[in-house]
């Protein structure tokens, strides 16, 4: 009888950074921003980036591992994308952030293209090159991406606690919509300034 329990790779999973990232986004949009479409969406991210290293070592034993690495990459990232085209199509709303992490693996995928057909139908290797820092950039940018609501979020809930607070001569005013920073003078003539957030 086969053994129907799935060895977890949780030693790679966890010394991934990006994993480790978008884990970490996702408990910050449950701890901060409470938006569900955010919180699906990391937790979807996390589920992608969990079977792309459940897969890594399958690939890394198989025979044709060299044929099937980038197309299996391309294939989870397509995976992102269609989560997207379907909250754009059924949901009929997607999030800014969405949107942003949708291109920003469109790139990768293209990537992962050009990188295939230069390895196995091409003598070149300029992709290869660019692919070592290419991706990891991207990898970066999703995870600003994501965590730019959450920064968000912190300076709204900090302006909150620095409301009608004097500091070095700065008075703390905060609004839902605009931030006022209004300057003590001397005279007890307050002039106001405004910035928007």
């Amino acid at each position: 009888m086969q053994n129907l329990i799935i060895e977890l790779n949780l030693d790679s999973l966890f010394t991934d950074w990006f994993t480790v990232g978008l884990v970490l986004c996702l408990v910050l949009h449950l701890l901060f921003t409470k938006r569900k479409s955010l919180v699906n969406f990391c937790m979807f991210l996390v589920v992608v980036q969990f079977i792309n290293w459940q897969l890594s070592p399958w690939l890394y034993g198989h025979e044709h591992a060299k044929y099937l690495w980038y197309l299996t990459w391309m294939i989870t990232d397509i995976a992102i994308l269609l989560y997207v085209a379907y909250r754009a199509v059924i949901k009929k709303s997607v999030t800014k952030e969405e949107l942003a992490v949708s291109v920003f693996t469109t790139i990768a995928i293209f990537f992962y293209i050009g990188r295939y057909i230069e390895r196995h139908f091409t003598e070149f290797s300029f992709i290869k090159g660019a692919q070592g820092y290419a991706l990891p950039s991207v990898n970066i940018c999703i995870l600003l991406v994501l965590l730019t609501p959450v920064l968000k979020e912190l300076v709204l809930i900090s302006g909150k606690h620095l409301n009608g607070i004097t500091i070095f001569g700065l008075r703390f005013s905060v609004s839902s919509i605009r931030s006022n920073a209004v300057l003590a003078d001397p005279k007890g003539i307050s002039k106001q300034k405004r910035r928007i957030l």
